[in-house]
């Protein structure tokens, strides 16, 4: 396939017989290159000769998470290096499968997502980046080490200042069912007691104990459940346990003397009646299968842990749930008496709550009553501090407080039995509310904003300061309401590359170094037309640019071309040493709705000859200056291409491009554009998804090279420069060609 024997001689006959316009490379140097002949190679129909393509991948935020709207970030890993390419939010209600768009070239890409417990980082390929789900849970397993993300399982970290206790079972003899001392438990053991004296057990790892009596009338004994190890009671129960392994209960009666302290799984079938003053789930678990009570005396506190009740639960006494905590109850909830319920942090309530007592709902907390909330008692019910407080209907007889935050109460039906109103900072978010039922402090606009947390998911989550659907702190410009997201093609501060054979409708020599681009974009999204997350479309873009090499005697222009509906795209240089703003011509083009902005006299930032050969017989500037901008007001999206020797009507463009088949304008010439160099020369140009090829269907420019491509000598062929070239088209549409390995670049014949 490759020829190799060309004379200059012959080759320079045939590009002045080929093409009539051809300029002589150089006056000053004699080119003694040989070529490959490019016409007897034929692109196989369909094959996109771009050695990547950008496509889309769909991410989706889990329903189980917390945050309604989560920050992402997607790089792409290169040789350990991270490069950004996409920055923005994802939410529930919709994958991201339009915006961020992935060189297909990359093998491993790294997702950063800004959960309630901080930032998560998952290292995916490609394939599962595709259908990759964003959980804002982690499993801790038996060695602390966070594992695979699960939406079913909540890792939790006790906020209470009490660890759990450790001791060293070696230091104690093995227990034989005597009291009065210190033992340890490390098998299995069923060995009854009677407590008259004060006692300690200690069930070390692999050790369990189940007596078949326990009579500990005094609370003398003091049981203490090691990592790995379980205890299991039934009934009555008055002595002091601290469970750091497994707790296994049947119909528990905790009474006043006894103490209950849990830092691992307490497992309690049936029900849980207790009168002590020390029950706390300091972390852990706690399920109950069947009902809890509280007596008038007991005290309850989850302090970093979780209890899951299976029926209802009646407050005599106290009941916290304090930060980083959390209840469940299938059932009702009440609280009678003397009770207290103070929810501080997570409460999930399947049936009714009454209170006839005191209930406070504070500390930005949130709670959710499937059922009603009905208030009895004489004492004003709290709802303070950004908390959030959800329920079907509410009933009362008490006024309800709001307080130093504003909070949130969603529900149905309301009804005050008397004068009793809502009062101070509280936000009411019902179809049911009326004046007459809030102070002047009251709203009824169902809009107040209270950011997520480790308790709550918050309410609204949404401070959009610049009206673009997205909140701020995830989106990505805050002060920008076209703006909402951030995608790097190329990724941040990297380069792709495209060359250009100038001699269009000419193959001529087909040395694609007559204008080489480096390029580098940042495209702004928006949040769709009506906000909402879906159509979203390019609004602006930021560019740097070099230009490397400009072979021949061309003058030639960079234009960059993006749709423009309303005639207002606006371009500003941010830094251009060497490259003046006033060179760039701005062009509207009425019939497709696109703007031109036109570079001229890109060769300025080398020399005033404006016929010079720059870079390409030689590196005569290793200095390559870099033009970086920004447009504005694009309406969704943007393409290149360049007009040879600066004429308006002469343009040279890259081969169709699926990213842009929506958008017409974008994958056709310009109104200003002579047709009549189609078919002209070696043009063989048919239809829209075929302009700008010879008949062997190569084109005219090589883009989205995905380095900074060094590019062929003068007069050298690119199947010259790159013996693997003409594989890639015959055979392996996948091949690396291009990158400097696997022999893929001829070093002699390419500009290093």
């Amino acid at each position: 396939m490759k020829t190799r024997f060309f004379t200059l001689l012959t080759l320079l006959l045939l590009l002045f017989q080929g093409c009539s316009n051809e300029f002589p490379k150089t006056a000053t140097e004699i080119v003694e290159y040989i070529t490959d002949d490019i016409t007897t190679l034929v692109v196989p129909a369909g094959q996109d000769l771009r050695p990547i393509t950008l496509k889309s991948t769909n991410i989706t935020l889990s329903e189980e998470s917390r945050a309604d709207m989560v920050k992402i970030r997607i790089f792409k890993i290169e040789n350990a290096v991270y490069k950004l390419v996409y920055s923005g939010a994802i939410d529930k209600d919709k994958a991201i499968n339009k915006i961020i768009r992935i060189p297909n070239h990359v093998g491993l890409f790294a997702v950063q997502a800004d959960l309630a417990r901080g930032t998560r980082e998952w290292v995916v390929t490609p394939s599962e980046l595709e259908n990759l789900v964003i959980e804002d849970e982690v499993v801790v397993d038996a060695d602390g080490d966070e594992g695979k993300s699960a939406t079913s399982a909540k890792s939790r970290k006790s906020s209470s200042k009490n660890d759990p206790p450790t001791w060293n079972c070696n230091d104690y003899t093995e227990f034989t069912g005597t009291d009065d001392g210190d033992f340890k438990i490390s098998k299995t053991s069923a060995q009854g007691l009677n407590v008259n004296k004060n006692t300690k057990i200690y069930i070390c790892s692999g050790g369990s104990w189940k007596p078949s009596y326990l009579n500990d009338n005094d609370g003398k004994l003091t049981i203490y459940v090691g990592s790995g190890a379980t205890l299991s009671l039934s009934g009555s129960i008055n002595s002091t346990i601290y469970n750091v392994g497994t707790f296994n209960g049947i119909n528990l009666n905790t009474t006043d003397d006894s103490e209950f302290n849990n830092w691992g799984t307490a497992n309690i079938v049936g029900t849980f009646n207790t009168s002590s003053k020390e029950v706390n789930i300091y972390g852990g678990i706690c399920n109950i299968s069947g009902s809890l009570t509280i007596n008038d005396n007991g005290h309850f506190d989850i302090d970093g842990g979780k209890v899951n009740l299976g029926g209802s639960a009646t407050v005599s006494g106290k009941l916290h749930t304090k930060e980083n905590s959390e209840i469940t109850v299938a059932g009702h909830f009440t609280v009678n008496g003397k009770g207290e319920f103070k929810n501080e942090c997570k409460a999930t309530i399947s049936g009714n709550f009454t209170n006839n007592e005191k209930v406070e709902f504070k500390n930005a907390s949130y709670t959710v009553i499937s059922g009603s909330f009905t208030s009895n008692s004489n004492s004003e019910v709290s709802v303070k501090e950004g908390s959030i407080l959800k329920c079907a209907s509410i009933l009362s007889s008490t006024k309800i407080k709001g307080d130093k935050a504003y909070s949130i109460i969603e529900t149905g039906a309301i009804v005050f039995n008397g004068k009793d109103q809502f009062e101070g900072e509280l936000d009411i978010c019902s179809t049911s509310y009326k004046e007459s039922m809030g102070n002047k402090g009251v709203l009824n606009t169902c809009t107040t904003f209270i950011s997520s947390g480790g308790c709550s998911p918050g309410y609204n989550n949404a401070v959009d300061t610049d009206k673009d659907g997205v909140i701020a702190g995830v989106d990505v410009d805050d002060n920008n309401p076209n703006v909402a997201s951030y995608n790097f093609p190329q990724g941040q501060k990297s380069y792709f590359t495209s060359i250009y054979e100038d001699l269009y409708p000419c193959s001529g020599d087909y040395d694609l170094n007559d204008f080489v681009h480096n390029y580098s974009y940042q495209e702004s999204f928006n949040n769709g037309a009506s906000n909402n997350g879906k159509n979203a479309s390019i609004t602006e873009i930021k560019f740097d640019y070099k230009f490397p090499a400009m072979g021949g005697a061309f003058n030639n222009s960079f234009v960059l071309r993006v749709m423009d509906e309303d005639n207002n795209a606006a371009l500003s240089l941010d830094s251009s040493n060497r490259y003046a703003i006033n060179e760039i011509k701005r062009v509207h083009d009425s019939q497709n709705k696109t703007t031109l902005f036109i570079f001229n006299n890109i060769k300025a930032m080398y020399t005033t000859n404006k016929g010079a050969i720059i870079n390409t017989v030689r590196v005569d500037y290793s200095d390559i200056p870099v033009i970086s901008g920004k447009v504005t007001n694009i309406n969704g999206a943007y393409d290149e291409f360049i007009l040879q020797d600066g004429k308006v009507d002469h343009e040279i463009h890259p081969l169709y491009n699926k990213l842009h088949a929506n958008y017409l304008a974008l994958n056709n010439p310009s109104m200003f554009n002579d047709a009549n160099n189609f078919l002209r020369c070696d043009d063989k140009s048919s239809g829209i998804t075929n302009l700008f090829v010879n008949a062997n269907g190569f084109p005219w420019v090589l883009n989205d090279l995905p380095v900074d491509l060094p590019w062929p000598k003068e007069g050298v062929s690119i199947l010259e420069a790159y013996p693997n070239f003409d594989d890639f088209v015959i055979s392996n549409p996948t091949l690396d060609w291009y990158s400097n390995s696997n022999g893929n670049r001829n070093s002699s014949k390419i500009i290093n």
